[in-house]
């Protein structure tokens, strides 16, 4: 049996975009734009529940402005600590603020196969190759399904749960399961992996994320089906995605609070549902390029954004779930994967976020090259080390071994050396064994494609029993024979 393996990163160091003062008006602009604005939720369902807690509610146009005492009543019952499970021991994550826990990015839809380099559409083979390279991984805490299982069709989200639950112990966090038909489903195959409804609500397995729809707007099928999450204890964020200059005014500012609008609103939701649902909050930023209205990831805007979205989170007392990597380069070894993956890697983790996704992907997030997760593990880690920071207790003073080795000697035959000496993380893809014969190493990218095919052939993650994976057979059964032909 393999031995689980998760660093998360624990930051010694202090970090803020925003001054506590700026957070409270965010605050302020976020009430008001709830109040006299309003955010459109397109469902019968959350109109009636708001409609009974005395918001305001326009059935004509679905809009729904929020009273600031009903936003902070519903918002009180939140919980700010609550632990995400895997399928074996030392999988849980505990969202207390203590740990960053980073996943992959998902749902690309495009792949460079790994063995013919051929550019094709992705599969649910991909997503379980992926799952398994992340179960090794201890960068990935946890995982996303990378990419979409498209030889699925409309039920493509079971499929992905399917493979990820059969290739990995880690917790698995969907942002595809949208709408009551696939939620009900992923909650029954859900429930199998946890053992029954009872222990999902407190060893839950799941967690699933929706997008809000910017401007101050929801997705109808998102919400529905978030609705049935958070019923059934399984925590449930919502990732606002405000686009500077478009769906956002053009500022950071003004983005923040829109997108901070709508993801409170579907909050305020949940807690109108089931008070005390586990919630989380996620916000990524982009920017419109206003020379071509294109869509821009690798930018300042972001970063910054991307950073101050975590301390609004923990504002309203809530888990953060933060971005990072994805930039928009076509390849993993340019100049500005480099660049641009140290800005949303390490500020996230730095202000405090609780999870972090968005390792593996390139183009946006669009587009998996598989070894680019190799690439993305070796920046966690360095990053990890820096969050760290630096002891200055006495065994790292080494008072004792400095008076011991005095005036011009050296330190490499000191036992405190040869000990603390192999606690140094070294970065193999640009710092590689040192080869025999003055040999030159090998291309990274040809190390990063090995390094990968050695996880690929000597890993194998816990299985599941047979009879559970039976039970997720005939789940994924009943799905398709019930499948009411969605798009």
């Amino acid at each position: 049996m393999n031995m689980v393996n998760i660093e998360p990163i624990k930051t010694k160091l202090e970090f803020n975009v925003l001054t506590s003062g700026q957070v409270k008006e965010i605050r302020s602009a976020t009430l008001t734009i709830l109040e006299n604005v309003g955010v459109h939720f397109p469902s019968e369902r959350a109109l009636k529940v708001f409609s009974e807690h005395g918001a305001e509610v326009d059935q004509d146009t679905q809009i729904v402005r929020f009273p600031a005492d009903l936003v902070l009543e519903a918002m009180s019952h939140a919980p700010r600590v609550y632990t995400l499970s895997g399928r074996a021991a030392g999988t849980d994550l505990l969202l207390d603020g203590s740990s960053s826990y980073f996943s992959t990015d998902g749902s690309g839809t495009e792949t460079i196969d790994f063995t013919t380099g051929d550019q094709r559409q992705s599969t649910k083979a991909d997503v379980a190759m992926m799952a398994r390279v992340s179960d090794y991984l201890s960068s990935i805490s946890f995982y996303w399904p990378i990419v979409s299982a498209q030889d699925y069709g409309s039920i493509a989200p079971l499929h992905e749960l399917d493979a990820s639950f059969n290739n990995t112990v880690k917790h698995i966090q969907s942002a595809t399961i949208i709408g009551e038909y696939l939620a009900r489903y992923a909650l029954q195959m859900a429930e199998v992996i946890a053992g029954s409804k009872k222990t999902l609500r407190t060893r839950t397995p799941l967690s699933s994320l929706v997008c809000t729809i910017a401007p101050l707007g929801q997705d109808r099928e998102g919400i529905e089906g978030a609705m049935l999450f958070a019923e059934a204890g399984v925590p449930v964020g919502f990732m606002a995605m405000p686009n500077i200059g478009s769906t956002s005014p053009a500022t950071m500012a003004g983005a923040l609070a829109v997108g901070n609008s709508e993801i409170v609103s579907a909050m305020v939701l949940m807690q109108l549902v089931a008070p005390g649902a586990p919630v989380y909050h996620s916000l990524l930023a982009s920017v419109m390029d206003p020379r071509s209205g294109d869509y821009l990831t690798g930018i300042s805007e972001k970063y910054l954004c991307n950073a101050a979205a975590v301390q609004l989170a923990h504002d309203w007392n809530v888990p953060s779930l933060g971005g990072a990597f994805s930039v928009d380069c076509p390849t993993p070894d340019s100049w500005q994967l480099g660049r641009d993956s140290v800005y949303t890697s390490l500020f996230t983790p730095l202000v405090g976020a609780d999870m972090v996704e968005g390792l593996g992907l390139l183009r946006a997030a669009t587009i998996l090259i598989p070894e680019q997760i190799i690439y993305d593990d070796e920046i966690y880690h360095t990053h990890r080390a820096l969050a760290k920071g630096i002891d200055t207790n006495l065994d790292d003073l080494a008072l004792d071994v400095i008076k011991a080795v005095g005036p011009g000697g050296h330190f490499m035959g000191q036992k405190h050396t040869r000990r603390r000496i192999r606690e140094i993380w070294l970065p193999e893809l640009t710092h590689p064994a040192p080869m025999m014969a003055e040999q030159a190493p090998e291309d990274v990218r040809i190390r990063a494609r090995q390094t990968l095919k050695n996880i690929l052939d000597e890993h194998q993650p816990e299985p599941l029993s047979k009879e559970v994976q039976e039970e997720l057979k005939l789940i994924l059964k009943a799905a398709e024979n019930e499948n009411p032909g969605m798009e």
